[in-house]
């Protein structure tokens, strides 16, 4: 958990959920401040980053729930084939110049990928170990 890198929480549930929980108003948050909401490129990259240190602790609770613990780290392990896939996006577009009108798409994506990635293992945690899930909560 001390190799997490700080991520804005709040502005990564709100781009997820924009994204996830269509309302009338979705269309009102602005690319930039998308942008801005997750920290830029280097938030993006901290997400990234992070991603990896997620699905290893949700494997990590495989050790004393096996069943739970398998399935959740796949669901994660797919929505992180997303989140670096989106990343890559986002990277490419910013230093090529490539595809700058799809990076609102990808900034949904990695958003959306990181916040269901957090939500799975704090719920993982949550029921399987909770002497350790106050102290992930307070790292993520």
């Amino acid at each position: 958990m001390g190799k997490l890198h700080r991520v804005e929480s709040t502005g990564v549930m709100t781009v997820a959920l924009n994204h996830l929980v269509p309302q009338k108003d979705s269309l009102n948050l602005e690319p930039e401040e998308m942008w801005n909401l997750l920290g830029g490129l280097e938030g993006v990259q901290r997400m990234r980053e992070n991603g990896r240190i997620l699905i290893a602790l949700a494997s990590y609770v495989e050790r004393w729930n096996f069943d739970e613990g398998i399935i959740i780290a796949e669901r994660m392990r797919r929505d992180g084939l997303q989140l670096r896939r989106a990343v890559t996006q986002i990277m490419l577009a910013t230093f090529f110049g490539r595809q700058k009108m799809r990076v609102p798409f990808y900034l949904h994506e990695v958003a959306s990928s990181y916040y269901l990635m957090r939500q799975r293992l704090l719920v993982l945690y949550e029921t399987n170990h909770a002497g350790l899930y106050s102290r992930l909560a307070e790292a993520l």
